[in-house]
């Protein structure tokens, strides 16, 4: 038997070790979509240089976790720089999607033949 915050429950070693294995597994995949999240968010809400701060954030805060849930150097270095490339890769595709549809909606706009609010035709080349 296993003592748990003062209540005794039948849980043998054997099932502990299996729930403690179970949570390691769970904590890189975990801390890996978090950090593309991150990314997402800052290529969403924020210029290039939110970057850096994100960045530290997400290597101290994963390399915490790592370490309180016992991965070794090797595993722990590895999983962080996972996350730091994810979160930027994600930051990047985020950016590129954001820029392409402003792109879109500037050539729908040129596309479109509709006088602007002072009557005029914004024809290109005609008169530059």
């Amino acid at each position: 038997m296993v003592r748990l915050a003062n209540y005794e429950a039948s849980i043998s070693y054997g099932q502990l070790c299996l729930l403690q294995a179970d949570l390691n597994v769970t904590v890189a995949p975990i801390l890996l979509i978090a950090s593309a999240l991150l990314g997402f968010a800052t290529g969403f809400f924020f210029k290039v240089w939110a970057l850096a701060p994100i960045s530290v954030l997400i290597a101290i805060l994963s390399a915490t976790c790592l370490k309180a849930r016992g991965y070794g150097f090797a595993e722990g270095v590895l999983i962080t720089i996972g996350c730091l490339v994810i979160s930027q890769v994600t930051y990047i595709a985020t950016g590129l999607v954001l820029f392409r549809s402003s792109r879109v909606e500037s050539l729908l706009q040129e596309i479109d033949d509709d006088p602007d609010s002072r009557s005029e035709h914004d024809v290109r080349g005609k008169d530059e």
